[in-house]
């Protein structure tokens, strides 16, 4: 490394090497304090998960927290632009090195906040406060003095350090990505944390450097009569710069709920809209121009409506990763649009600190609105299309009296397209048009829409206040709401499908039809139903826990945990005279299971409880309970929670066992195989597991579903095989097994 008072004497030469080292420097210090920001936040992340109850929502909170602390930082350092440029860079240092003093980082030590408080949104920010608040807030001041600090130091691009911005959000990007793809499948919790302080402190030394290329003469007097001889943003612009970091911020969070809610909290599904959120920022403020204004400003009502409809399709049918797809690509366009305006209006170079302050400001109450208000306002999911209303108004083309036209005539194209097929379709009968001729009416839709900004927010507008007052999820689905709420760990609803027609011929799909369904659904996935007009004892193997029958039957365990309420259907297995102890996470769940279901009221005994709390956590404090069988069904909509299925996690539960105790663990999944894990963990903890899968049984009210049964070695089970368990061997599988410190998600992908 290059001594500071050899870098002077670079710097006097005065000849391009001199320019060059200096853009080096400083693009390597803001690359590095960029790249250390991004990385900690999804590191921080997953250390949070196990606390939270791995709940996707957990995530959302922290994000707010860290556009909190990134305005916090914005302020100190907009407050520090008072002093001298080499003063404020001291500063900085100052604050760099107070935060190092809370390193390594950790939120162990920080847990009893959630013990003491619970968790809510409110005790998972004191945590993060606790645990992370000063080293993030100094680091988060770096890039705003360093860019003012280059104004200073002589360079031929010192009046305009804004694509050192750019340069920054590379460094965001890269450190971003790297977590999922490089650090997570490599290095345990501990070791990253220990990298990350190592690295921490590589950044102070380099702020110093930069530090020596400052000219001693620039003083504050001179920023002053600088700042004069500027034209001063005015209140609108401020109200602009405001706007504009609300939007993409708060549709990062509200894409980012969406895709993770139904597949799986997790650090790679995370970075994907917080990547895209950086590289529009990289785009907007970069010396070139990859979009033309005028065609993006043309794309982005139609990225608002189709953002819209695809976010309708989440409540009407399953997550698929060509939603997950659609929406990102949607979400780049509408946060490009706001950032390419964000990067134009911006001030002269003496106004940077506070240009960067009120980006943070709309980015912080962007992601509050999402994580703290939202929540309390709404009991559906109503901020993502009132967000992407207001966008609208910030689209240029608004305020034009007419639209491209060229998007009239495409859609009535595709009109007469859909025409066309319906025709068709009288004569060929052996081909379906019908997905075709769908598409092209949607698409006909999302282009008129499209044709003006003012007529896509109308029509959005109108929609949303539909929504509001006649909830849409009945309209698809043809069902009656009974519930709905909403809190930290997502949306709830309780509906009622009354008796259809039956189409077929088929007996079975008759009497299905016939029947009143009350339906529980977290996100887009069942929690549980009830046939209302068919005996409960006759029914209690409906949903997914067909398997269970069948091990009640062969085991008859007395005493039985089970992690996961839902709607209470598993009370009802029983054999013989049992008692329960049933965790849940969610105090909503176990009102609603209460109060909307009769599988509690018919099956629950006075010997049962139910403890809330998170299943794991609240299991350890009872070390004088023993189980004969443990029940693992704890879902977040269709992700699961990690922190339930590690070595540690096992080893407790083994404990909890009796002599002959086995543990049914529920591995139905859309977009994860949890079956490898799932055995190559549990083996670590010397447990032996058994699968099983069950296709759709319409006569038994039972949807597929996967388990597998963990036994301890020596165990005779002779009787899971001859009932169609296969025995699974950890061999078999390459594998690392999961830890509280380690996990990593990519692995286990369904392809």
């Amino acid at each position: 490394m290059v001594s500071p008072a050899a870098a002077r004497s670079i710097k006097n030469d005065g000849g391009s090497s001199s320019s060059k080292f200096t853009l080096i420097v400083f693009s390597i210090t803001l690359f590095l304090s960029a790249s250390l920001m991004f990385a900690v936040q999804p590191m921080i992340g997953k250390m949070l998960l196990p606390l939270a109850g791995g709940t996707p929502a957990s995530w959302v909170v922290a994000m707010a927290f860290f556009q909190l602390s990134l305005l916090f930082g914005y302020m100190l350092a907009w407050i520090m632009s008072r002093f001298e440029t080499r003063i404020h860079t001291i500063l900085l240092v100052c604050c760099l090195t107070a935060g190092f003093l809370f390193l390594p980082l950790t939120t162990d030590n920080h847990a009893y906040i959630i013990d003491e408080k619970g968790i809510s949104p409110f005790s998972v920010l004191l945590l993060l406060t606790g645990a992370v608040g000063l080293p993030f807030t100094a680091l988060s001041t770096v890039s705003s003095t360093l860019q003012r600090l280059f104004t200073a130091t002589g360079h031929k691009d010192a009046k305009d350090p804004y694509f050192l911005y750019a340069a920054s959000n590379i460094g965001s990007l890269l450190g971003l990505l790297s977590y999922p793809f490089l650090v997570e499948p490599l290095f345990d919790l501990t070791i990253q944390s220990t990298y990350w302080r190592f690295l921490y402190g590589g950044l102070i030394v380099l702020c110093l450097l930069c530090l020596s290329f400052a000219h001693k003469h620039v003083k504050h007097s001179k920023n002053a009569e600088t700042q004069k001889q500027a034209e001063a943003p005015s209140t609108k612009d401020h109200v602009y710069w405001f706007l504009l970091a609300f939007i993409p911020s708060s549709l990062l969070l509200g894409t980012t709920s969406h895709i993770t809610t139904d597949i799986v909290s997790m650090p790679l599904l995370w970075v994907l809209p917080l990547g895209i959120y950086l590289v529009t920022h990289i785009l907007a403020f970069s010396r070139r121009q990859f979009f033309h204004e005028k065609t993006l400003y043309d794309v982005h009502p139609i990225a608002v409506s189709v953002l819209f409809f695809f976010s309708l399709s989440f409540l009407a049918q399953k997550a698929s990763w060509m939603n997950v797809a659609v929406l990102l690509t949607c979400y780049f366009f509408i946060a490009l649009a706001m950032h390419t305006q964000l990067a134009k209006r911006r001030p002269d170079a003496v106004f940077l600190t506070r240009f960067y302050f009120f980006l943070a400001l709309g980015g912080a109450a962007g992601g509050s609105f999402n994580a703290f208000l939202a929540p309390f306002l709404f009991d559906t999911i109503l901020e993502y299309p009132i967000v992407a209303i207001l966008s609208c108004f910030l689209n240029p083309n608004f305020y034009k009296k007419g639209g491209d036209k060229s998007l009239l005539y495409a859609g009535f194209c595709l009109l007469l397209a859909g025409f066309v097929l319906k025709f068709l379709a009288q004569f060929i009968p052996a081909l379906d048009f019908r997905l075709m001729r769908q598409m092209c009416m949607v698409l006909f839709v999302i282009l008129v829409l499209a044709y003006h900004p003012k007529l896509t927010a109308l029509f959005i507008t109108l929609a949303t206040v539909i929504m509001a007052q006649f909830p849409v999820y009945d309209l698809i689905l043809g069902k009656t709401t009974l519930l709905t709420e909403r809190n930290f760990f997502g949306v709830m609803r309780v509906s009622e499908k009354p008796p259809q027609v039956a189409v077929s011929d088929d007996p079975r799909n008759q009497s299905m039809m016939s029947k009143t369904w009350r339906i529980f659904t977290h996100g887009t996935t069942i929690h549980g139903f009830q046939v209302l007009d068919t005996d409960l004892k006759k029914q209690y193997v409906a949903s997914y826990y067909g398997p269970l029958k069948m091990l009640m039957e062969m085991y008859h365990p007395s005493d039985i945990a089970l992690v996961g309420l839902g709607a209470g259907t598993i009370r009802c297995y029983q054999s013989g005279d049992q008692s329960y102890k049933m965790y849940e996470i969610d105090p909503a769940v176990v009102r609603i299971a209460k109060e909307n279901f009769d599988y509690l009221k018919s099956c629950q005994t006075e010997r049962d409880e139910i403890i809330v709390g998170d299943g794991r956590l609240e299991m350890q404090k009872r070390e004088d309970d023993k189980y004969d069988l443990i029940i693992l069904d704890a879902f977040t909509s269709d992700s699961v929670p990690v922190h339930l299925i590690t070595k540690e996690a096992m080893q407790m539960y083994k404990q909890r066992l009796n002599e002959n105790g086995k543990i049914a663990v529920h591995i139905s999944n859309r977009y994860l195989d949890l079956a490898p894990i799932v055995t190559k963990t549990a083996a670590e903890a010397a447990f032996q597991a058994h699968f099983l899968r069950q296709q759709e049984d319409m006569d038994r009210l039972q949807a597929s579903n996967q388990w597998i049964l963990l036994s301890r070695e020596g165990d005779d089970v002779q009787s899971l095989y001859t009932a169609g368990w296969l025995k699974v061997s950890a061999g078999n599988y390459s594998l690392r097994p999961w830890t509280d410190q380690y996990s990593n998600i990519l692995s286990i992908l369904r392809k």
